[in-house]
């Protein structure tokens, strides 16, 4: 039995030919996989303690961690897997937005592939809350990534607040990445996406790599 991912909450491991991924589902990380995207896993078998669905087994070909995948694909990801990527991820955080609810970054470490075309969001314990105000407060610390936005860039202190935005700006670096190879920043996402320029990622990407947080948004056209 191989664990490929596993932190308090949650545990993906192989088991034969099949990967069970079971889920302890509490407090605010119950609400973060009540709006896990589990609709597009072939789920093979449910377990419930109580009126919760704790334990879900799952079949797949292949379930690996991002960085794994990056590994096999040394020159970047293709177009259409990183427009997948994007489509994946975003729609997961947008679905956690609509419960008030944002992680601050994301980073390679926190996500997984399955079947090499769908990519999943696991790391619960970076969910943070929000208000009315679209105010998230990070009151713990959490390994530093590549990927996040400018204005969590210019902070150095906790607690720290940020816009829940704040993670989009963070996936289309993170997308730009695996596309390019390159860290994307204001003064060169341009050159760096020059060669997807007039493409629906192209579009998409620019408008969620916007400095200011309230230009930016979440759509794919």
């Amino acid at each position: 039995m191989t664990y490929i991912y596993k932190t308090s909450t949650v545990s993906l491991k192989k088991k034969g030919k099949n990967w069970d991924l079971t889920v302890e589902w509490e407090g605010d990380q119950r609400r973060f996989w009540i709006n896990f995207p589990f609709p597009l896993l072939k789920i093979i078998k449910q377990e419930k303690v109580g009126d919760v669905k704790k334990t879900f087994t799952i079949h797949a070909k292949s379930i690996q961690t991002l960085q794994s995948f990056l590994k096999r694909h040394s020159d970047g990801l293709g177009y259409t897997t990183c427009l997948s990527m994007l489509y994946d991820l975003g729609n997961q955080m947008q679905s956690l937005e609509r419960f008030f609810m944002t992680v601050p970054f994301l980073d390679i470490s926190d996500i997984i592939v399955v079947d090499d075309k769908h990519f999943f969001y696991l790391n619960d314990n970076k969910v943070y809350n929000f208000g009315n105000d679209g105010i998230i407060t990070v009151d713990q610390p959490h390994k530093k990534s590549p990927f996040i936005s400018p204005e969590m860039e210019k902070l150095n202190k906790i607690p720290m607040k940020l816009n829940f935005k704040s993670v989009f700006y963070s996936l289309a670096a993170l997308v730009t990445y695996c596309l390019t190879n390159t860290y994307v920043d204001d003064e060169n996402k341009k050159e760096v996406l020059a060669p997807i320029y007039t493409t629906t990622l192209y579009y998409a990407l620019m408008r969620l790599l916007e400095v200011e947080y309230e230009n930016r948004f979440y759509l794919i056209i």
